[in-house]
């Protein structure tokens, strides 16, 4: 009898055709389910009566710290329905925004099913993908170690081959052997990878998966019979936020500065939205009560305890805020700028798995002279700074990406600016060095006697650059801060061409490539002997 290798060969191509068919029946079936609201009877009760709607993003604004959605629903007038929202969204800032088009109506967050949102559908296929071709290499390593093992156990004792057969049964038998330890160490080497494939997604699936993914926002009413076009309404959610985000070039020929502003966004809704979004610079407020003030009584203590009557009042009080804070809340701004709030449009395409993105607002260009700024005691590099008389338009607060001739020269924190801003940094100017060096006494000390202390500094600019610049150049003489120490200024070479009241000093040279401008500054200082010098 021989061993018949044929009947334990592996066919790979016929494996992975099945695989490939598997893999593509179960990725349809997967598609088929994910749209936006198809699991909306995840939530319902079996009893439960009503059209079940999807709904539809038509605009979203954006605050610092949240988002409000307005959506729309077609409903049949007369007829109930029922829509579901994410569990991101907050169940009580659910409110149709033509409240006689519904009756009827109650809203209420449920637990769900498992639900994949819609941008993360694609990863969760790459997931299950990645899982079932886990699953099948596995089990065929499984069937291979078997099959290994039969072959290396011991013949029937029925074998009645001849030696002949027997040498052939053996030599089948190893290299039928040796073909599986070759394949096994080619799926541990698919197992170790896809294993690690399958990690690294689920990580990133369980980073994205949005806010209250596990529950869900039902809303559920009936259409006015006399109700036009969709409903609309709006709902409030924290998973989302925004930030200005500047890209500013200086052009230090002509003081030109180019500005992109971008808002920074985030949203982790689960949803995709695209279009124009509003973005506003305050937070929303849902309860605001009219400003008070409470009258300050007193009198006459008569045994009373006076600690017991405050308590009551201030209880009083609280108990008045928190009826003031049921006030109902004031529609969202829809204007560009108003007293208490400041909103911009943008237009783009946002993933609702959290990720950051950029939304372009808007261009300009802000007019000024770049200016060179040294002070030696502070840094060995010079500023770059651009200097401007005006800005025409308020700045929003946030983050800039600065470049100068269009090299990248660093990042700053923008801070909301109005028509009185004269400076805006843009880096260092690692060409121009900066140095500040203390004086020396004659004999090694500066002390000339009890309670007289003279003192100085040399400061010294060199210019590494390709032309001619002017330099400011900033630095310090001690301000007396008692009247009994005095400041007597011996040398000052070149004089500053400012002086302020608290004796900073400023000075404007012009330095050429390769050279070197050395300023002088020598002072004395008076004070009683007995007591030594501070300095902060």
């Amino acid at each position: 009898m021989r061993f018949s290798i044929e009947r334990f060969s592996i066919n790979r191509r016929r494996f992975r055709f099945a695989w490939a068919s598997v893999f593509l029946c179960a990725a349809l079936a997967f598609l088929c389910g994910c749209a936006f609201g198809a699991d909306v009877g995840d939530v319902r009760d079996a009893g439960d009566a009503g059209e079940v709607l999807e709904a539809a993003v038509r605009s979203v604004d954006f605050y610092p710290s949240g988002a409000r959605f307005v959506f729309q629903a077609g409903a049949a007038p007369g007829r109930n329905f029922e829509i579901t929202l994410p569990g991101a969204f907050q169940p009580d800032s659910v409110r149709f925004l033509s409240p006689g088009d519904v009756s009827s109506l109650r809203v209420e967050a449920v637990t769900r099913d498992l639900w994949t949102p819609p941008a993360l559908v694609l990863l969760k296929f790459q997931i299950d993908e990645r899982d079932r071709r886990l699953k099948l290499y596995e089990a065929r390593k499984a069937a291979l170690e078997q099959t290994k093992a039969m072959i290396g156990s011991p013949l029937p004792e029925n074998f009645g081959g001849d030696v002949k057969s027997l040498i052939l049964y053996i030599e089948d038998a190893q290299a039928m052997r040796l073909r599986i330890e070759n394949e096994l160490v080619d799926l541990d080497s698919d197992i170790e990878k896809t294993a690690k494939e399958l990690a690294a997604l689920q990580s990133e699936y369980d980073r994205k998966t949005p806010d209250g993914a596990e529950n869900a926002v039902r809303v559920q009413g009936m259409a006015a019979a006399g109700a036009e076009g969709p409903l609309l309404f709006e709902a409030f959610t924290y998973s989302a936020g925004w930030g200005v985000r500047y890209d500013m070039s200086l052009d230090s020929a002509t003081g030109d500065i180019g500005a992109v502003m971008n808002a920074r966004v985030r949203q982790n809704t689960g949803l995709d939205v695209s279009g124009e979004f509003a973005f506003h610079t305050r937070q929303p407020s849902f309860s605001i009560g009219p400003p008070q003030i409470y009258p300050l009584v007193v009198d006459l203590q008569m045994g009373e305890d006076v600690e017991f009557r405050s308590a009551t009042k201030e209880r009083a009080i609280m108990k008045q805020a928190a009826v003031n804070s049921m006030e109902p809340d004031a529609p969202a701004p829809q204007v560009s700028a108003t007293l208490a709030d400041v909103s911009v449009k943008g237009t783009g395409s946002l993933k609702g798995d959290g990720t950051p993105e950029d939304v372009a607002l808007g261009r300009f260009t802000l007019k000024s002279v770049p200016v060179l700024v040294a002070i030696p005691e502070q840094s060995r590099e010079a500023w770059i700074v651009a200097s401007m008389d005006s800005i025409p338009e308020p700045l929003l607060p946030g983050q800039a990406e600065l470049a100068v001739d269009g090299a990248a020269t660093g990042k700053s924190a923008i801070p909301e600016y109005g028509m009185g801003q004269t400076y805006l940094p843009f880096g260092m100017a690692s060409r121009l060095t900066a140095k500040k060096t203390r004086l020396v006494g004659k004999t090694g000390s500066s002390w000339l006697g009890a309670g007289i202390l003279e003192d100085g500094y040399t400061l010294e600019i060199t210019s590494g650059m390709d032309v001619e610049r002017e330099v400011t150049v900033k630095d310090r003489l001690p301000l007396p801060a008692n009247d009994k120490i005095t400041l007597e200024v011996t040398k000052i070479d070149p004089a500053p061409a400012d002086r302020d009241k608290e004796n900073r000093l400023t000075w404007k040279i012009r330095v050429k490539p390769g050279e070197t401008k050395k300023i002088v500054v020598e002072y004395t200082l008076r004070h009683p002997g007995e007591t030594p010098l501070t300095y902060h």
